[in-house]
């Protein structure tokens, strides 16, 4: 007698079941392995995400010893973490295994600006992640007689200085590598520094727009076409000027 298409399936899926049931049991028991055994005491750390900062700055931020942290405490490191000017995000589990997995998610710091004698790393919406205690040092610097706030940096000036920033090394991404600094002079001009292809000084003129950095973007390829040796651009006129 042969079986109908329905009495096909019907046996494909009856023998199908216990396998299922046999996947389900397998799995809970794992489970129950895992998290049913006795908990370990918290014996070590292990951190991830961390790019600038390091264990040592955190534990000390946690007024933590870190040679041998107080792990016992770690129920309140979450929370105080999360007030860290330089942390975006941060996430604390505790395996059973008697390790803490710390997981940090830094913000990014996009310039320092130099104001008076100190340095303030600050991000996209000039947030201040530290204040002389650059560790990114490949950032560019950029200097003025700004107004910094308590938590970030204030005033029309700063913000379209690093609003046009933004959009010319967005445009020009080879520029970023190589400005060091760029000033904001108290007489309303800009003068920028290049570290790269060698020192170099750079008159801009009054307005920082980005015909400028188009004209400086052209200047340097030109100069490294024709091999001219300057110390200086002066981006001010119409055309560059080698000096």
């Amino acid at each position: 007698m042969v079986d109908t298409p329905q009495e096909i399936k019907e046996k494909r899926f009856g023998r199908v079941i216990p396998i299922l049931l046999v996947l389900f049991g397998l799995i809970a028991l794992g489970l129950v392995f895992r998290w049913g055994r006795p908990v370990k005491p918290v014996a070590r750390l292990e951190w991830e995400g961390l790019q600038y900062l390091s264990p040592p700055d955190l534990l000390a931020y946690l007024g933590a010893d870190s040679e041998s942290p107080n792990i016992g405490e770690w129920k309140d490191w979450e929370k105080k973490l999360s007030n860290h000017p330089r942390i975006h995000k941060v996430r604390i589990t505790r395996d059973p295994d008697g390790y803490l997995l710390i997981h940090i998610e830094e913000k990014v710091a996009e310039f320092v600006i130099h104001v008076g004698s100190s340095l303030y790393e600050v991000d996209e919406s000039l947030e201040i992640l530290s204040r002389d205690q650059v560790l990114n040092t490949h950032l560019i610097v950029v200097s003025g007689p700004f107004s910094v706030g308590e938590q970030k940096l204030e005033g029309r000036q700063i913000f379209d200085i690093t609003k046009e920033m933004r959009y010319a090394l967005s445009l020009y991404p080879a520029l970023a590598t190589r400005i060091s600094e760029l000033v904001a002079e108290r007489d309303g001009n800009y003068t920028m520094y290049l570290k790269s292809p060698k020192p170099m000084k750079v008159f801009l003129g009054d307005k920082l727009e980005l015909n400028v950095f188009r004209k400086l973007y052209a200047s340097l390829a030109y100069m490294e076409a024709e091999s001219i040796k300057a110390v200086s651009i002066d981006l001010r006129g119409e055309d560059a000027v080698y000096h």
